[in-house]
C-alpha cells in the first residue's frame, strides 16, 4: 500500500478517536435470515455467484515460473493453473479427457507436461493431449486435438489470478475490480509466496462464515483473549468499491506511535491489519506481521447449513534455506496456528451457534448497526445480483 494511502488511513482513524465514533452506515439494516437456510436463495446464489462471476483462484505468486501450477476446487469446480512459457496463466478444469481423474494434486511443478495417474495421458501446458501410452489403436478414429483439457476463462490482474467456471470469453477483471484495482496492484502480491493452506468444513452457511471478516466490532469481546489483546474493535475504517471493500483494524499502540514520528515516518502496515473484501467471497488479510492471508467461503452443493473454508496463507518473500530461513518459517508456522486457532475454535465455532439458532424457525432476523457497513455493503450486493436476475 502507498504511503500516501497509510497516511489519509491514518489521519481518518486519528479524527474518528477523537470524535469517539467510527466509520458508519446512513442507516442499521434489518435482515431476514432466511437467506442462510432457503433452498431455493442457495441453488440461485450457487449459479449467479459462483459460475456466473470471476473468483479469485490464487495469487500472482502461487506461480512465480514457467511450469508452476495449483490445482484448487474453486466452489465445486476443479480447477488447474498453470503459467505457460509464454509467461501467460491458463485455466482448466482439472478432469482428464478419458476418464476424468486429476491430472494435479495442490500446488507444485509441472515442468512441461501433466500426466494424469489413471492411465498416463499426458497433456502440455497449453492444455493439448500429447500423449496417451499403450493406446494402440483404442481410440482409433477420435480428433486428438478435441481431447484436450477443457479450458476455464482466467486472467491475472492487480496480484490476483481470477476464474469464471461458468463463463465463456475473456473476462474483463480490471472492471469487475473497479476502485480497488489500484490499491491491490501497488501491494505487488506476484511476489508472496505460498506457504501452507487449511481446507475446512464447517456447519454454517457460506455468508455466516463470510461475516466473520466483515466487521470489527467484536474483537473487543469474542477475541478479548487473542487479538483482542492488540487490535481496537473501534475505531476502524472502511471503503467500498462497489461489491468489493476495504477495511482497516488497527492497532492499540498507533496513535502513540504515530504521535512520536513526523508524518513522513507514519507506518500504517506495521500497527494494523487491512482487510480485502473481493466480492463475493474472498478476503484478503494483510496483517502487520507482513504475511498474506486468502479466505474463501464456498457453499455446499446441497445443503445450505453447510460450507467450505479454504485459507491458503503467504510470506512476504521466499524463504531461504539455513538458519534464517529455519526461524522464519518457524515464525510464519505460529502465525498460520494461532490465525487459524483463533478463526476455527472462535469465529467459526460462534457461526455455527447462530445457524443453529435460525435452524429453530423462531428467530427471524438480526440487526446489523451502523457501524457494520461492509456487513452491509456485502448483503445489499448480494441481493441486487439476485434482483436484477430476477428482473431479467
Amino acid at each position: 500500500m502507498r504511503h500516501s494511502a497509510q497516511v489519509d488511513l491514518i489521519h481518518r482513524f486519528l479524527k474518528l478517536r477523537a470524535d469517539r465514533t467510527t466509520d458508519m452506515a446512513p442507516d442499521t439494516r434489518h435482515h431476514d435470515v432466511g437467506v442462510y437456510v432457503d433452498e431455493g436463495r442457495a441453488t440461485a446464489e450457487q449459479a449467479l455467484l459462483f459460475r456466473g462471476r470471476p473468483l479469485v483462484a490464487a495469487l500472482s505468486g502461487d506461480l512465480p515460473d514457467t511450469g508452476d501450477c495449483v490445482a484448487v476446487d474453486v466452489g465445486d469446480v476443479p480447477t488447474l493453473l498453470v503459467r505457460g512459457e509464454d509467461g501467460q496463466v491458463r485455466a482448466f478444469l482439472n478432469a482428464c479427457r478419458h476418464r476424468g481423474s486429476r491430472v494435479a494434486q495442490g500446488h507444485g511443478h509441472a515442468g512441461r507436461v501433466f500426466t494424469c495417474p489413471y492411465h498416463a495421458w499426458t497433456y502440455d501446458l497449453h492444455g493439448d493431449l500429447l500423449g496417451q501410452p499403450l493406446a494402440r489403436d483404442g481410440f482409433a478414429g477420435e480428433d486428438r486435438e478435441a481431447l484436450g483439457l477443457h479450458p476455464i476463462p482466467v486472467a491475472e490482474v492487480a496480484g490476483l489470478v481470477v476464474v469464471a467456471p461458468g463463463t465463456s470469453g475473456p473476462l474483463d477483471v480490471e472492471d469487475w475490480l473497479g476502485g480497488v484495482h489500484d490499491e491491490l496492484a501497488s501491494w505487488d502480491f506476484d511476489r508472496y509466496r505460498f506457504f501452507d493452506e487449511r481446507v475446512v468444513e464447517v456447519d454454517c452457511n457460506w455468508k455466516l462464515a463470510y461475516d466473520t471478516f466483515l466487521e470489527a466490532y467484536h474483537i473487543f469481546s469474542l477475541h478479548s483473549r487473542t487479538v483482542g489483546k492488540g487490535l481496537l474493535s473501534t475505531p476502524a475504517v472502511g471503503d467500498t468499491f462497489g461489491p468489493h471493500g476495504r477495511g482497516v483494524v488497527f492497532g492499540k499502540q498507533l496513535a502513540r506511535t504515530v504521535a512520536e514520528l513526523p508524518e513522513d515516518e507514519w507506518d500504517l502496515l506495521g500497527h494494523s491489519s487491512v482487510v480485502y473484501q473481493l466480492f463475493p467471497n474472498a478476503v484478503i488479510n494483510l496483517p502487520s506481521s507482513g504475511h498474506a492471508e486468502v479466505w474463501q467461503a464456498y457453499p455446499h452443493p446441497s445443503d445450505p447449513s453447510r460450507c467450505r473454508v479454504h485459507l491458503r496463507f503467504y510470506t512476504p518473500e521466499g524463504i531461504p534455506e539455513g538458519p534464517e530461513g529455519d526461524r522464519s518459517r518457524a515464525f510464519f508456522q505460529r502465525n498460520l496456528d494461532f490465525t487459524a486457532e483463533v478463526v476455527l475454535t472462535e469465529d467459526f465455532q460462534q457461526q455455527e451457534a447462530i445457524q443453529r439458532n435460525i435452524a429453530s424457525g423462531l428467530m427471524h432476523e438480526m440487526v446489523f448497526g451502523r457501524n457494520e457497513p461492509a456487513l452491509q455493503n456485502f448483503h445489499a450486493s448480494i441481493d441486487a445480483v439476485l434482483a436484477r436476475e430476477a428482473a431479467e
